[in-house]
């Protein structure tokens, strides 16, 4: 047994230790509850409505129910996670990153439509359709894109314009509902 987990959980083992201070788990569970509070009060940190409705139920439970040792570790990975966020250089504010998350959708809506207007097999509309889901859903969730998912809608967005300007289409628009 390590030394730490004797501290956190076992009050009893090291009892008459000089000069080791004993940390009990409710101590521990304090702290964490303190820290989701913080979390949840910043404004700037970027939270899905999922998310944010995940760590605001791990912060109403302690103290309210029993804490299991699975929920302890989502509390700990929601707090590495912030931390992680907060050593970053590059951080975008919540609302920098909403605006990216709604450019990216607007986006993503603009190659669907232009997908819908090519005559593509339903097969091929399919498949294509499942992966701009899969796109936005992602972005929705972290605010984030990979490098390959933009060379992939940018391919897409290229086919499918080419096809339509071959068609004699030119200037396809959508409207984008900002309400």
């Amino acid at each position: 047994m390590s030394e730490e987990f004797n501290n956190v959980y076992h009050k009893t083992l090291n009892h008459k230790s000089k000069g080791v201070k004993m940390k009990s788990p409710e101590n521990r569970l304090e702290k964490t509850k303190r820290r989701l509070k913080h979390i949840l009060d910043d404004t700037n940190f970027f939270m899905s409505e999922d998310y944010r409705e995940f760590v605001t139920s791990m912060h109403d439970s302690i103290g309210n129910r029993k804490v299991t040792p699975k929920m302890e570790i989502s509390m700990d990975k929601v707090i590495s996670v912030y931390k992680k966020y907060l050593k970053s250089d590059n951080k975008l504010t919540k609302y920098e990153k909403e605006e990216f998350v709604n450019t990216t959708t607007s986006k993503i809506l603009l190659i669907k439509t232009l997908l819908n207007s090519c005559d593509y097999q339903p097969m091929y509309i399919a498949r294509s359709e499942e992966f701009l889901d899969s796109v936005h859903s992602y972005v929705s969730k972290t605010a984030k894109i990979s490098l390959k998912q933009k060379k992939a809608l940018n391919q897409m967005y290229k086919r499918f314009k080419k096809k339509l300007e071959s068609k004699g289409i030119h200037d396809v628009q959508i409207e984008v509902d900002n309400g």
